[in-house]
């Protein structure tokens, strides 16, 4: 049985700033965000925003362009590795806002970056198991990528979130899961330990992690390919998209994979062939990551999604790989298929709307809000602009008792 993505939907906050202000507060050539990361704007959450409005609001417009009712959802699944509990989960929270019934599983997924392609791929299994007796899946990953004011990470923050529903009419998206590759590795190359409010990175070292991972789910989907279909991997896909902690990481990425495959060509073979390969196989998925910044457990399906965006009709019957990699470490290589309906999905996506209908904020108003310092006034500063945000359905109002509330917004 096909199991695969039947609607997509994504949610990008109201707020951002400049990396080119970033830089110059920071006394930093511009140059080193811009050409250095590949990095433009970073996504900002509003004090009205935070992991579960995120994950509601894509959630919301995944089951929308989908047509999918509440009570056809029979298993919820969310992503994230900024959970706002450390025992109810964030998918909870997600269930309640939008109303599903209780005849449900609802969980939530934890593995860094790679939790949003373990969730996926559950969801697919749940499908193709048959145990989902007609029923849909909902999958989501939503994060806040958050480093200190002034730190090394600073400029490769960002947040949004992205869902999707999972069943078995795959007329738009399915996986091809017998091919699909697995890395693990217990390593300490990012974390954040309990009580911290910002991850520790060990930031080379992760780089080599990821790479040594691409690596060897280069070797065993190439393996799995050339059993299954007799074909070099190479040949097989049509486009490559990797989760970019930064958008430079592609390149890295991109080259690594070239050289794993192609071990008897030298350094500048490899390079030509990377350059050669940019401007159609790369650069159309790197839109979100520009513009966004890192979202974590969703950001390889945010790249996804700006290939869907620039391709459009030159997708159809054409082979995705998608390498997903979580610090810790996990790690996959997996290959989509697009069928058909990708325009009527872009007609309801809205992905180049959210990212355009943002407001650019000042320094002062990021270290308001990011420095955690006068979040009342921050709150003032942003709730006319809410209140105007077709893509926002549902918001963050405070704690009482110890306990998140949450509200669906009046306009919508």
């Amino acid at each position: 049985m096909k199991a695969g993505i039947s609607s997509i939907g994504i949610y990008i906050p109201p707020l951002y700033l400049s990396h080119d202000d970033l830089a110059d507060a920071r006394d930093i050539p511009r140059d080193k965000y811009k050409i250095g990361l590949g990095n433009i704007n970073m996504a900002i959450v509003p004090p009205w925003d935070d992991p579960v409005t995120m994950a509601a609001n894509a959630a919301k417009m995944a089951m929308e362009a989908a047509g999918v009712e509440k009570d056809e959802i029979g298993l919820l699944i969310v992503s994230t590795e900024t959970g706002v509990d450390q025992s109810k989960p964030v998918s909870s929270f997600v269930h309640g806002l939008l109303g599903i019934g209780r005849r449900s599983r609802v969980y939530e997924i934890k593995h860094a970056c790679y939790g949003g392609t373990v969730a996926i791929m559950n969801a697919v299994n749940w499908v193709r198991s048959q145990h989902h007796r007609g029923k849909k899946a909902l999958v989501i990953t939503t994060d806040i990528a958050k480093y200190g004011l002034n730190t090394a990470g600073e400029p490769t923050q960002g947040a949004g979130a992205v869902a999707f529903i999972i069943s078995d009419e795959t007329e738009f998206m399915h996986f091809l899961p017998s091919m699909n590759a697995f890395y693990s590795n217990d390593v300490h190359d990012f974390w954040r330990p309990n009580g911290y409010a910002t991850p520790m990175v060990d930031g080379k070292y992760s780089i080599q992690c990821y790479l040594d991972a691409l690596e060897f789910c280069s070797h065993d989907l190439q393996d799995n390919l050339m059993q299954e279909t007799g074909k070099h991997l190479l040949d097989f896909v049509d486009y490559f998209i990797y989760h970019l902690p930064f958008t430079k990481m592609a390149k890295k990425a991109h080259t690594k994979m070239l050289a794993t495959l192609r071990p008897e060509l030298n350094e500048e073979q490899i390079a030509a062939i990377y350059e050669a390969d940019y401007a159609d196989k790369i650069q159309p998925a790197l839109t979100g990551s520009q513009q966004v910044g890192n979202i974590y457990t969703g950001s390889v399906y945010m790249c996804l999604l700006s290939l869907l965006e620039s391709k459009q009709e030159e997708l159809e019957n054409k082979n995705i790989g998608i390498f997903s990699y979580g610090s810790g470490c996990g790690a996959e290589f997996l290959i989509s298929h697009v069928g058909r309906g990708l325009q009527q999905q872009l007609q309801k996506l809205n992905f180049r709307k959210q990212i355009d209908r943002r407001i650019k904020i000042s320094m002062d108003e990021y270290a308001a809000i990011y420095g955690d310092k006068d979040q009342a006034a921050a709150l003032q500063m942003g709730m006319e602009l809410q209140d105007a945000d077709p893509f926002s359905r549902f918001i963050f109002t405070g704690i009482k008792e110890h306990k998140r509330q949450y509200v669906k917004t009046g306009s919508h």
